[in-house]
């Protein structure tokens, strides 16, 4: 699978015509399970090498990661609750805190790849061989506070629209936050000593 941009627009524009004012645990629990799902259906894959027990090793591995929605869900509740007693800076304190539940959702996932490759022992044939790797995500949290408060700052002069746009746009920035990611992977078992770098599509 592959992340569907798309998709995941239409998901967060449902969540957003379905709410009511107010409604801040559905909108931190919905916005925070989609992104989770999202982030989930990507594509993960890495390029590995190393020495391991039996040699040389070089291969590549492919994956996904597994989130726990309930990070970013916590994370962008207590910031609605906070934002009730705010009078001003309320988009800027939003944007902040719902890319920090995003970022440290995402930090604390695990990714896990199925590796392959070509062994090259010390003396001997070169040989193929396959196992698995286990690593972390890590973005770039400031790229989603600023494309959120850019989403938001154009939401305030807009007169109707509004829901399609910041779904759109959100869309877009948590789709560009996760592909700029970088994995990091080592591998298990058979394959310790080898270690994967790569990316999420």
């Amino acid at each position: 699978m592959s992340l569907n941009q798309s998709k995941l627009k239409n998901d967060l524009l449902s969540i957003f015509r379905n709410m009511t004012d107010g409604d801040d645990r559905y909108f931190a629990r919905e916005v925070s399970a989609k992104v989770a799902d999202y982030a989930e259906s990507g594509s993960v894959s890495t390029t590995d090498a190393g020495t391991i027990s039996q040699g040389a090793f070089v291969g590549s591995g492919t994956g996904s990661i597994t989130v726990d929605s309930s990070i970013c869900e916590n994370i962008v509740y207590a910031a609605c609750k906070a934002m009730a007693g705010m009078v001003t800076g309320g988009d800027a304190y939003l944007a902040a805190q719902l890319a920090s539940g995003i970022d440290s959702m995402m930090i604390a996932g695990t990714v896990n790849t199925t590796v392959k490759g070509t062994v090259t022992p010390p003396s001997g044939t070169p040989f193929t061989t396959a196992g698995a790797a286990k690593g972390t995500f890590t973005g770039v949290m400031a790229s989603l506070q600023s494309g959120f408060l850019a989403a938001f700052n154009a939401m305030a002069t807009m007169k109707s629209g509004g829901d399609e746009y910041l779904a759109g746009q959100m869309a877009t920035v948590i789709t560009a936050y996760l592909k700029a990611g970088v994995i990091a992977t080592q591998g298990q078992a058979n394959l310790a000593g080898s270690i994967g770098a790569g990316s999420m599509s």
